[in-house]
């Protein structure tokens, strides 16, 4: 045969090689979607039909640089310790390639015995974009010109097949985001408390990220934390003892995040917290807290796609958490104050912060208190005085609350009560005068069941007035109430101290918008502290069109 003859056969095989690669490579990425077995495919053929001793495909970390072996395939278990000398540092090396190179051990300086080669084959989309890169050791014999020149060949079919598993990766990536942003939801749906919402949050966050530690930091108003609350996996040798010794790992964390207004993930090698991932919770500018998770275990921690998720939980749970937050102030300042109907129509009305931030409005409050209670206090046994004050307390508040008033406060025996307020009651002043009469009536009933006891007489007076006062959450960090400030408040105490035993005396501005459904006497000539000239009130004796729901 002559040369001639020969070299085109030879290059005709060549050929035939290289369609029948790039056939099966194509193959591979149309019958096996998975990335990983996708690759593994891929080695598996080249280091077969390359002949091989070992064939390696690395590809750069999209998330940290760093070159990351994928896949590998060991055809020659004679060549022992090839794996040592073809590490991450060579693959390093391969990846800056422009195109495929043979190196020797000299080459690479390694130890790699003669006639031992390695086939570098940078894995370039596009021509420069640096995906990852190929290696092939081979030592029956040298890579011929034509294998390094198929090797770039088919290289731009590998490209493909990596970018393939990158979208795929993608979508799956896209569907647990949504498959989070599902369960998520279904939390906020279920769950009826603030309690309950931040425990299964919790213990979400921990299995979606697959963590051993999830943590909640919440924050006032006022910027400052007020809450934090950790939640250790139960099917991990997590240990909550442990953590406590690094809370100022987390805490500097949460502050960064506050601080940047963005999430923060950070590796500690070193610590026994090795990766934390914090979140900061923000809604409509204000803080909320910080959400976040922690291992001790790993070597490269949290990445991309943990910082993906855990930012879909934190779109899913701000508005929750600020929500049901803003429930639980509301029934912390106004659980006591309120019937619980009262409260859930609240609740459905307005996520609870607009009750409490303070505002003008026309509303009717209410004074009661025990005439006589001084002498009362002075001729009574205590253990017997206190028993009979907190019935006669409790009784007027039912009273209120049936008439779906609020609960302002106690002072001593006094009790206040606001109507129109925090929710509006168009009726609110026939609210308050069928509420005074009906203490009245609750009292008398209450003191025929105490005098058989030792109680003596003693009545109490109601006084009413209706007018435009500031409403909202007023006090301190430590204690706040719902109530009101202005001159119609304080004319509605006055009044109640001119009142008699068994009278429910109204303003003139509370009188005007009733007096069409009460009976009533005036009340002439008073003069009260603040008020200039003399002022007509009114003893209300009966409603005439009472409110009956």
């Amino acid at each position: 045969m002559s040369p001639t003859i020969q070299a085109l056969q030879e290059e005709l095989a060549q050929r035939n090689l290289e369609l029948k690669l790039i056939n099966a490579i194509d193959h591979i990425r149309d019958s096996i979607h998975e990335p990983a077995a996708m690759l593994a495919a891929i080695v598996s053929l080249l280091a077969q039909e390359l002949r091989a001793d070992l064939c390696l495909l690395s590809l750069r970390d999209r998330d940290t640089g760093e070159m990351n072996l994928k896949a590998m395939q060991k055809n020659n278990h004679a060549r022992a310790g090839l794996e040592e000398f073809i590490n991450r540092d060579l693959a390093e090396r391969a990846i800056a390639l422009s195109h495929t190179a043979v190196w020797t051990g000299a080459e690479i300086d390694s130890e790699l015995e003669d006639g031992v080669q390695v086939a570098a084959v940078p894995i370039i989309l596009n021509h420069d974009v640096h995906l990852g890169a190929l290696l092939l050791v081979r030592s029956d014999q040298p890579f011929t010109t034509a294998e390094t020149n198929m090797l770039d060949l088919i290289e731009d079919h590998i490209d493909s097949a990596v970018m393939q598993g990158y979208h795929f990766h993608d979508l799956e990536q896209r569907n647990r985001e949504l498959e989070t942003i599902y369960q998520i939801d279904h939390i906020r749906d279920r769950v009826q408390t603030f309690d309950e919402l931040l425990n299964e949050v919790l213990a979400e966050v921990q299995k979606i990220l697959k963590s051993e530690v999830g943590f909640i930091m919440l924050y006032d108003n006022g910027g400052e934390r007020f809450e934090t609350r950790t939640s250790a996996d139960s099917e991990s040798n997590s240990d909550l003892f442990a953590l406590s010794a690094q809370t100022n790992v987390l805490d500097d964390l949460a502050h960064r995040a506050l601080e940047q207004g963005e999430l923060i993930c950070e590796n500690y090698p070193e610590q026994a917290i090795h990766s934390v991932m914090g979140l900061p919770l923000i809604f409509n500018k204000r803080i909320i807290g910080v959400l976040g998770v922690a291992n001790h275990y790993g070597e490269r921690g949290f990445g991309q796609n943990d910082r993906q998720l855990l930012s879909a939980i934190g779109s899913q749970i701000d508005t929750a958490i600020f929500e049901s937050m803003a429930r639980r102030h509301l029934r912390e300042v106004l659980g006591r104050s309120v019937d619980p109907r009262v409260m859930e129509r609240l609740l459905e009305q307005s996520n609870g912060s607009d009750f409490l931030k303070g505002e003008r409005r026309v509303v009717t409050v209410l004074y009661a208190d025990i005439r006589g209670s001084t002498s009362l206090a002075e001729e009574t046994e205590p253990e017997l005085l206190v028993s009979f004050i907190n019935d006669y307390l409790a009784t007027m508040t039912a009273v209120v609350f049936e008439n779906q008033g609020t609960l302002d406060k106690f002072v001593g025996d006094e009790v206040m009560a606001l109507f129109g307020a925090p929710h509006q009651q168009e009726d609110h002043a026939l609210r308050a005068v069928q509420t005074g009469l009906a203490m009245q009536k609750a009292h008398a009933a209450l003191l025929a069941r105490w005098q058989t006891r030792g109680i003596k007489l003693a009545p109490i007076g109601v006084g009413v007035a209706t007018g435009e006062l500031i409403v909202g959450e007023m006090g301190s960090a430590q204690r706040t109430d719902y109530t009101v400030l202005g001159r119609a408040a304080n004319l509605g105490a006055r009044i109640c101290s001119v009142a008699q035993g068994g009278q429910v005396l109204i303003s003139p501005q509370t009188y005007e918008i009733v007096a069409d459904k009460v009976q009533a006497t005036a009340v002439d000539g008073l003069q009260f502290k603040g008020v200039s000239g003399r002022m007509t009130v009114y003893n209300v004796s009966k409603v005439t069109d009472p409110i009956t729901e």
